[in-house]
């Protein structure tokens, strides 16, 4: 947005921020009311292995080798920023009154239904980093940052969307 879309730099660091604790904050009330459940399905209070992490953060398919995951959040997140940008382009005819959510929506719901099963479509660095940051206070540990024995930097690039 600070670069094509004159929103000034000195927010962006203040936006960044805000998203991030926003994603976490958030992912902090589903794991308040879903801990009790989470113990359940571990096997035990304070057990946390990847097999729940997913419920917080994406991780990709099995299938999935890391340059693919990446091409599949940058494929999904460019799609969506350009159906943003095209509808709020003031160059271009406004959509009818009410009617931009629901092309959000829709373009939204169709980047789900064709790229979601391959990296769990994130879309935003905030909606995946922030979870994981959580994760790792509650117990989950380096793990959710180590998936498949990828360093830390090639978890970050392999995000695509940053």
């Amino acid at each position: 947005m600070a670069t094509w879309r004159k929103f000034p730099w000195k927010k962006v660091p203040v936006y960044v921020a805000s998203q991030l604790l926003g994603a976490l904050v958030g992912a902090a009330i589903v794991y308040a009311n879903y801990f009790h459940a989470i113990d359940v399905f571990e096997g035990g209070a304070g057990i946390r292995t990847l097999k729940t992490a997913g419920i917080f953060s994406t991780f990709a398919a099995d299938y999935m080798t890391n340059v693919s995951a990446f091409f599949s959040e940058f494929l999904a997140t460019a799609i969506l920023v350009l159906v943003i940008f095209a509808t709020t382009d003031r160059g271009n005819a406004p959509a009818p009154a009410g009617l931009l959510p629901l092309a959000l929506f829709i373009t939204f719901i169709g980047i789900a239904a064709s790229l979601g099963m391959d990296t769990g479509f994130a879309l935003n660095p905030a909606r995946d980093l922030g979870p994981r940051l959580l994760t790792s206070m509650v117990g989950y540990g380096k793990a959710v940052y180590t998936f498949r024995q990828s360093v830390s930097i090639g978890w970050i690039i392999s995000r695509g969307t940053i």
